[in-house]
């Protein structure tokens, strides 16, 4: 989708408000409202137009607007969801290019995200849990791993369907992992951006069934890591532990992203859960 430059008026506030972007200025045609939050390096802002259609509008944090590299992250987000473009990951609207500050319009994402679910019943999260392995297999169907999965980045639309989001730190499959969440990450050097996608895949899990992280908010890091104890009251729920706990003491070595959807499925039924998502990868 072309770049759009910022429709404020006069051109001499354009390049003030990219930068500091207050509240209730025009991004393209998009009029920002509330700060929804901030990561390591970004914000998102939630934004409408004049007809009420609403986004999530993304850029580097003001202190790093001026930084090529920092712009880089955004464009490369917007890539590769329009390459991907799966139903599974958050929808991107448009990059627009302010002065040379990157700003994405993406889907505006209103009922939260996956932590609300954590230490809840699977019956509750099974199907977003399940969207989230086809949303990891569709990436990698084009190459890519998500690289910084984590249940604030599971966040879930208007239709209330589970989507993956923050691409950012997206990146080949074969290149070596990088620690972007120290709760979620493989230990230094354990492996590539593959099975780090899988690893945190079964951190994810594990939190879920427990409401804990399994290594701490260091994560396996830490030299004293180890994955502690738990017991389960819910008996049921037995084999997605065994499947979590594996894939995190093999450090994400397992056989394909099946191994999760295949103990998902195995126990659906015990939730009442009549069918989950298996449909094939839909392009928008």
């Amino acid at each position: 989708m072309p770049t759009q430059a910022l429709a404020t008026a006069p051109d001499a506030r354009a390049i003030g408000t990219a930068v500091d972007w207050p509240k209730g200025e025009f991004l393209g045609t998009w009029r920002v409202v509330t700060l929804l939050g901030r990561g390591g390096a970004a914000e998102v802002w939630h934004a409408v137009t004049a007809d009420g259609r609403e986004a999530a509008v993304k850029l580097v944090k003001r202190e790093l607007r001026r930084h090529p590299a920092a712009n880089t992250l955004i464009v490369h987000e917007h890539d590769v969801l329009r390459r991907v473009a799966s139903l599974r990951l958050i929808e991107p609207f448009e990059l627009i290019d302010c002065d040379g500050i990157a700003a994405l319009g993406l889907e505006y994402m209103p009922h939260g995200d996956l932590v609300s679910m954590l230490g809840t019943s699977p019956r509750q999260w099974l199907p977003a849990f399940r969207a989230v392995v086809e949303g990891l297999a569709d990436l990698e169907r084009h190459g890519f791993a998500h690289g910084d999965l984590k249940p604030r980045n599971v966040l879930f639309a208007a239709d209330g369907r589970a989507r993956l989001a923050d691409l950012a730190a997206a990146r080949p499959l074969d290149a070596p992992a990088v620690v972007a969440t120290a709760a979620f990450g493989l230990p230094p050097s354990a492996g590539t951006a593959r099975e780090a996608d899988r690893f945190a895949l079964a951190a994810v899990l594990f939190e879920l069934l427990t409401g804990r992280l399994p290594f701490g908010p260091r994560g396996a890091a830490d030299a004293d890591a180890e994955l502690p104890p738990v017991r389960l009251e819910d008996a049921d729920a037995a084999p997605l532990l065994a499947a979590a706990v594996a894939a995190l003491r093999a450090r994400g070595r397992v056989e394909g992203l099946s191994y999760f959807s295949d103990v998902i499925e195995s126990v659906r039924s015990n939730y009442g859960i009549s069918r989950l998502g298996t449909e094939s990868p839909t392009t928008r």
